[in-house]
């Protein structure tokens, strides 16, 4: 618009310099001409980029303004230059107004409200000048003109209704989008910033970390006890303790950290500018914060956090391996001991090398040929013989030698290649426990996978039955922690396996979140009771407090009750005194190969009634 008004009045300039003053014909056009150019460069720099809603609201109320004020300052001019020249000049003057109008019209197609004030300043001075003039046809002109510009008003008004439908429509396409994609990036529970956030804020961190060359710290949280307060009080309750879980975070992180639920009961946290010193009074504050009690709907609830810390780039140069390297200390405090924190260190990163070797030549690696099972002997005190033997992994592997089940047992579970390795080492204990006098027992360990997931149970029960050894003498041993795993999958997986004639031993009892309430629905026959418990018992009044009231508990259930992890003289003669029957340890017996338990068979291990010598 501002192009064509500036095109115009040079135009009506040029015809009219020789006959009107000078004034007319040059300065008011140039002031005219400046006018629209400087309101041209102005626009030209609003739309260099993104202006602001107020500053965009700004220059559409200053351009409706200024096109008021310039159309009649345009019109003041060309009628008082319309005297001075002749016919031809004269006519000049009328179509310079009437393209003007129309063409200033045209041009404000999405301004509608400037159009309107164009076009009826423009055409109430063409009709308030040209009409008194008596002249035919600048009368019929100015008739034309008014028609023409009304014409494109009820067009332009057509087209500005689509147009502003269409912004909206835009608008609201764009709010609708940012809105889903805030809720993509939120946890929906805690409205925490959700998993795909964390990993999206973690690579900018990163990249932004190696631009400045400055740390950042990467932690894993996992809370110890929440699935035992989701089975017990249910989902809601679950849900409640996560809510304020996170509150509790919030409220103990530092003001600069980018805090994540990653799912379920995992939170993640990244930390800037983090020495290894202040991580560690962070993971701290972080764990005494999550285990003070809980108060939602009136329970009282009570869980810990475990905490794992990896630092970029000093221990990883790569987010996602950053990530791993704290999913990995994070896993290392709930190994060893849950609510603590864990910094990754160097000893780490070789036991993550050593791990993946392991999980490769478990891949790589022929079961049957390399895995092996030893047994380890359970003493009836009453008789002083075995009463059954426990089955226990062992393997051989042509690449790495001698492992350990405690290392290759759980890399296995985390690599999914423990079923296949429960049904060789099943398989192999029937065929040995084939060759025992009865009533001599199998005991069993299963994994949470062997009996949560889908068709477990029942692949054990095929072995089982198979093999043709009697299933009323197998006890299968389960650890609390498997139990709490899945709970509802657990119960189905352990009443199949009971109807079968199996007996089930809660292994590691005590060690776990297990509820009473949850233990009264299992068809357990036997609890085992662990070696934290028996350590130093004759010395600890604690540790003997909980032997003897596990012992009274089986007793009171009816079912049996096996102490595990005896070593000393010390600790057989404190668990006798308690009314303990069976026993299981490296003070009895060390595991066995299948030859030298069937020697233990039937032999008197020791004296009944009294301790070993």
């Amino acid at each position: 618009m501002h192009l064509l008004c500036i095109v115009n009045v040079c135009a009506l300039s040029f015809t009219t310099f020789s006959d009107a003053p000078l004034a007319l014909s040059l300065y008011c056009p140039l002031i005219l001409t400046m006018l629209c150019a400087s309101q041209a460069l102005w626009w030209l720099k609003l739309g260099a980029g993104v202006p602001a809603v107020e500053d965009a609201e700004l220059a559409l109320v200053r351009t409706g303004r200024f096109s008021g004020l310039i159309t009649l300052a345009l019109c003041a001019w060309a009628l008082a230059v319309f005297p001075h020249g002749d016919a031809y000049g004269q006519s000049h003057v009328v179509f310079f107004m009437a393209i003007t109008i129309i063409g200033s019209v045209s041009c404000l197609t999405h301004l509608l409200p400037a159009a309107i004030v164009v076009g009826l300043v423009a055409n109430a001075v063409f009709l308030a000048f040209l009409v008194p003039s008596g002249n035919t046809v600048f009368l019929t002109m100015s008739l034309n003109v008014v028609f023409v510009s009304g014409a494109f008003l009820l067009v332009l008004a057509g087209n500005y209704r689509e147009f502003t439908s269409q912004v909206e429509a835009q608008l609201r396409t764009e709010a609708l989008g940012r809105e889903n994609q805030r809720l993509a990036n939120i946890d929906s529970l805690t409205h925490l910033p959700n998993r795909r956030s964390f990993f999206a804020r973690l690579s900018a961190e990163c990249a932004a970390a190696s631009a400045k060359q400055s740390r950042l710290a990467v932690a894993m949280l996992d809370l110890d006890g929440f699935k035992a307060v989701n089975d017990l009080y249910g989902h809601a309750t679950g849900d409640s303790l996560l809510v304020e879980v996170g509150r509790r975070l919030e409220k103990a992180c530092p003001d600069d950290a980018f805090l994540a639920r990653l799912g379920g009961d995992e939170y993640a946290m990244i930390v800037a500018n983090a020495r290894e010193a202040d991580l560690l009074r962070l993971g701290e504050r972080i764990c005494e914060e999550i285990a003070a009690p809980y108060v939602l709907d009136g329970i009282s609830v009570l869980i810990s956090v475990s905490v794992g810390f990896a630092v970029y780039p000093d221990h990883a140069a790569e987010p996602d391996l950053v990530f791993e390297y704290a999913d990995y200390a994070l896993y290392e405090a709930k190994q060893n001991k849950t609510g603590r924190t864990v910094l990754f260190c160097k000893e780490h990163s070789f036991a993550l090398l050593r791990n993946a070797r392991i999980e490769q030549a478990l891949r790589d690696a022929d079961l049957r040929a390399e895995i092996a099972v030893a047994f380890q002997p359970i003493i009836d005190l009453d008789t002083g013989r075995v009463a059954s033997f426990e089955a226990l992994s062992r393997w051989e592997s042509r690449e790495l030698g001698d492992v350990s089940p405690a290392q290759f047992i759980p890399i296995a579970e985390k690599a999914g290649l423990v079923s296949e390795l429960t049904r060789v080492l099943l398989e192999q204990s029937l065929c040995a426990a084939q060759q025992w006098p009865e009533p001599l027992r199998l005991s069993f360990n299963l994994s949470p996978k062997d009996i949560c997931s889908a068709g477990g149970a029942l692949r054990i029960a095929n072995i089982v039955l198979k093999s043709g050894f009697d299933p009323r003498r197998i006890d299968f041993e389960i650890t609390e922690t498997a139990m709490m795993h899945d709970f509802p999958h657990a119960r189905q997986a352990v009443e199949a396996l009971k109807a079968l004639g199996c007996g089930i031993s809660l292994d590691d009892f005590g060690t776990g979140y297990s509820s009473l309430t949850q233990l009264q629905t299992l068809p357990i026959t036997k609890l085992k009771i662990d070696r934290c418990f028996v350590a130093d018992l004759q010395e600890q009044a604690t540790g003997y407090k909980i032997v003897k009231s596990m012992l009274s508990l089986a007793r009171d259930m009816g079912i049996d009750c096996i102490v595990e992890g005896v070593e000393t003289e010390e600790e057989l003669r404190t668990l006798r005194q308690l009314g303990c029957r069976l026993v299981q340890g490296f003070h009895m017996s060390k595991p066995l190969d299948q030859e030298a338990a069937r020697r233990y068979v039937g032999a008197i291990l020791i004296e009944p009634g009294k301790v070993s010598a």
